[in-house]
């Protein structure tokens, strides 16, 4: 057998082979999206949002509770803190306790960078006797976060290489000026280089704001390089999560306004550390702050496809840096 010909049979051996393996990630991260569960999101975020709660306020019991319930679920999925003996760290913000809440999903191979994804979980509390149960500000942004989580932690466990770790992060005193990830970026045991991305979630769960005419929007407001790395990855994970979501880079067609409102969640403190960010979103609403942001409000079809999304996208991300 000549050279050329051994060559040639190698090489389309090899091709067959990658492909194989390649298919086979791919359905393993298709099965893995499927686990998406209406109901299981219906049932979270309904738990955060309810009265009981009194509205999440920070260092409420309702706070408290809601970060119990989270830092169970991570223990279960095998998550480890981040550089911490505990998923919980206390902080101050003026007289008020303030507490995040990391857990971190490994990459299965060596990797010192990491992928964050947050969510704020506080909200107004309980005002003039009145209960402001923030079900879309963001209880939703809470219920996605988590089960991205789990997801992750699924396919850490599966055949599929997740190449970087990626923090899941939630976050206190958003509406004490981010006093939360203020925290977090002026403590952060790496480098800033080291986090290569945050996506941060704040409203994700209503329909009421769309760019156009359609419901299965995603607004994505970032930085110019974390707007850059998320457009680059969205079409493709458009198309593996069955193209259910489309995402909308223009906010309304206005720059100015998304600088504006760019600036007015988490997502900003790691910006302005240099870190590449993006806000993921559906919009300010005519609930947004009142006592009638409540759960029954909640897309959750929409919300489940907008978390298939999600999944594709930080994966993709993490694939490529």
């Amino acid at each position: 057998m000549n050279y050329f010909l051994r060559r040639s049979i190698f090489t389309a051996t090899f091709t067959l082979l990658t492909f194989t393996v390649s298919l086979g990630q791919f359905r393993d991260i298709e099965r893995i999206a499927a686990s998406v569960s209406e109901e299981r999101q219906k049932n979270l975020l309904s738990f955060f949002a309810d009265d009981v709660m009194e509205g999440r306020a920070s260092n409420s019991n309702g706070a408290l509770m809601s970060l119990a319930t989270v830092s169970r679920l991570f223990a279960s999925w095998e998550m480890i803190p981040f550089y911490s003996q505990t998923f919980i760290r206390t902080f101050k913000m003026g007289e008020l306790t303030g507490r995040n809440l990391a857990g971190v999903v490994l990459a299965n191979g060596y990797s010192d960078k990491y992928i964050v994804v947050s969510a704020h979980y506080d909200h107004l509390g309980k005002l003039g006797g009145k209960i402001y149960n923030g079900a879309d500000d963001n209880a939703s942004g809470v219920t996605v976060m988590v089960t991205l989580a789990n997801l992750f932690y699924q396919l850490r466990n599966s055949p599929v290489h997740l190449r970087h770790n990626i923090i899941f992060l939630m976050l206190d005193g958003k509406e004490n000026n981010m006093a939360g990830s203020e925290e977090f970026i002026k403590n952060l045991p790496v480098h800033p280089s080291k986090i290569l991305f945050n996506l941060n979630i704040d409203q994700i769960g209503t329909t009421f704001a769309p760019p156009g005419s359609a419901e299965n929007y995603i607004l994505i407001v970032g930085d110019k390089k974390g707007r850059e790395m998320a457009r680059a990855k969205a079409s493709n994970a458009r198309r593996d999560s069955g193209n259910m979501i489309e995402p909308d880079f223009t906010f309304y067609g206005s720059p100015a306004f998304a600088e504006l409102f760019f600036k007015t969640s988490d997502q900003y403190s790691f910006s302005k550390k240099g870190i590449p960010s993006v806000l993921v979103t559906s919009g300010i609403h005519m609930h947004t702050y009142k006592t009638t942001d409540d759960h029954y409000f909640i897309n959750y079809p929409v919300m489940s496809n907008r978390t298939k999304f999600l999944f594709h996208l930080i994966y993709q991300i993490s694939s490529s840096y």
